[in-house]
């Protein structure tokens, strides 16, 4: 009887030596995440490809009091080198061509909802997108179109097939260059076509840190149980 309540003991002694492990690396897990939460990475990027204003990338429509606008962009020409610099083994991609279906604008320049996707040169709109952007909504101006999830919450998500790992706090943003004023207009008050630049960014936690929280998670459920 005294041997049993020695082992119990034991095995009492060391489930707690654990739990407290556990919780320690929790804490530990938190202070990484908070710390990297404010280092974000570029995941894709790329300078204009055209540089002319008579070869556009986007359109832009505004709103009129009546009738919402509407922003369209797209590459298909060659010249666009999306560079993706997380990924390490091959960072650099030729001939890029992207496609953003209509978007809508509103009387307040804000945007709905749209879908950005890039893809390797030759392959079809079927293929798997390097990189690939979803937003509930946006905001578009004379000088740029964008959004971001930390300061505006508009739920944008990037995936890429060129990374693994999750990805926090995601932003874009293109910047309008080479504008002229839309056929038929006298100036561009209506609208305009343009060029652009692109960069995007996000916070991708390290896997350690990932690991230790679920650790630290599981260790606080068989805790409670």
């Amino acid at each position: 009887m005294k041997k049993l309540m020695t082992i119990l003991l034991m095995r009492t002694i060391m489930k707690n030596t654990l739990m407290t492990i556990f919780a320690i690396l929790l804490a530990v897990g938190f202070i990484s995440v908070n710390a990297k939460a404010g280092e974000s990475e570029t995941i894709a990027t790329f300078e204009d490809p055209s540089g002319n204003s008579n070869n556009p990338l986007f359109t832009v429509v505004f709103a009129t009091s009546t009738i919402n606008g509407y922003i369209r962009g797209g590459w298909s020409g060659d010249g666009l080198t999306l560079e993706i610099p997380y990924n390490t083994s091959s960072p650099s991609f030729d001939n890029v061509w992207f496609f953003m279906p209509d978007v809508t604008i509103y009387s307040d320049g804000a945007t709905g909802h749209g879908t950005i996707k890039f893809f390797e040169d030759g392959d079809p709109v079927t293929a798997t997108p390097l990189v690939e952007i979803n937003f509930d909504s946006g905001f578009v101006s004379r000088f740029g179109f964008g959004a971001e999830n930390e300061f505006v919450a508009e739920n944008v998500t990037i995936a890429s097939s060129k990374i693994i790992g999750t990805f926090l706090d995601e932003q874009f943003s293109f910047s309008f260059v080479n504008k002229k004023k839309l056929a038929g207009q006298p100036n561009q008050i209506a609208g305009f076509t343009a060029t652009a630049a692109f960069t995007s960014s996000a916070v991708i936690p390290e896997p350690a840190t990932i690991c230790i929280l679920s650790l630290g998670a599981l260790s606080l459920i068989r805790r409670k149980k």
